[in-house]
């Protein structure tokens, strides 16, 4: 008789640990949503308006220095475009490539200059 009763408390702590597992899963889980909610809730952000802001004097000097890049990048560009000319005449594949990188540098330099004008400056 006592192995039956061995057998039935060992089948009941079974059962017990089988619930106590999905117990574990549950609130675990409820865990990670209640901590997913609470990180996005942290990371939310709020719109901020400068409506009285005065920036006339960063947007001039934004404006001059865009200016020159244009036309430093337009030299740049067009001098990359004469050594990649010299590079066909000369048929040297390493002039080549070094005026296209040089008129690369020129047009990336006036795209640089053209990145205000996206953005309303």
């Amino acid at each position: 008789m006592e192995k039956k009763v061995l057998k039935t408390q060992n089948v009941e702590q079974k059962g017990i640990l089988k619930m106590n597992q999905k117990l574990r899963r549950k609130v675990a889980q409820g865990m990670v949503a209640m901590q997913s909610f609470a990180v996005s809730y942290l990371l939310m952000t709020s719109n901020v308006y400068a409506v009285g802001s005065n920036t006339s004097s960063v947007d001039a000097f934004i404006t001059f220095i865009c200016d020159w890049l244009m036309k430093i990048g337009g030299i740049v560009a067009m001098i990359g475009g004469v050594l990649f000319a010299l590079g066909w005449q000369r048929e040297d594949a390493e002039g080549k490539s070094r005026g296209l990188m040089t008129m690369m540098a020129g047009f990336m330099l006036v795209a640089i200059a053209q990145a205000p004008n996206i953005f309303g400056l």
